[in-house]
């Protein structure tokens, strides 16, 4: 009994791994991270981006359907790579003339204009108590070092404190301990 509820855990774990999208990578001096946002999304909505795409017919990939990796080369943003998950945990590169007219990669961001935020410390999520008393997670913050960009040329480079907050705090958030992640 142990062992087939065993293989039925890690069945659903494959599965559920087969739907989770992969975060853009930056590949900063060679060392890459994974950040929260895409530049290509500056180029196009998330909507057009997964109809340019093709679609896996055998299963459903991740939401997002697509990684990009970046990468800061001197003081311009290049897109070495766009790829596209399948149920298999692997990624097939997108052909970049489907979204850019061009015959190959390395590409010259040079339509993004925003931030990309490299984590520098793990996110401490701000938890507070409802009416009712029950914890609920209002947000999170974390140290970054923050790249910013016009035209996909780097012009400012800071450490900041990133903060994303789904609700307004309420008085009762002091006593709730955070988690971090």
């Amino acid at each position: 009994m142990h062992y087939f509820c065993l293989s039925l855990l890690l069945c659903f774990s494959a599965v559920s791994l087969a739907a989770v999208d992969q975060a853009d990578q930056f590949i900063i001096d060679g060392v890459p991270h994974d950040v929260d946002s895409s530049p290509l999304e500056k180029l196009y909505a998330a909507d057009e981006i997964r109809l340019k795409l093709p679609q896996p017919s055998h299963c459903k990939a991740g939401q997002k359907g697509y990684q990009g990796i970046w990468e800061l080369k001197g003081q311009q943003l290049f897109l070495n790579t766009l790829q596209q998950p399948d149920c298999n945990n692997s990624a097939a590169r997108v052909d970049p003339q489907l979204l850019f007219s061009e015959k190959q990669y390395p590409l010259k961001a040079q339509w993004f204009t925003g931030a990309i935020k490299v984590p520098l410390t793990d996110k401490d999520y701000k938890h507070c108590l409802t009416d009712e008393g029950s914890d609920e997670t209002i947000g999170y913050s974390y140290l970054a070092m923050v790249y910013e960009f016009i035209a996909g040329k780097l012009v400012k480079q800071s450490e900041q404190i990133v903060t994303e907050n789904w609700q307004r705090p309420r008085n009762n958030c002091a006593d709730v301990p955070t988690a971090r992640v």
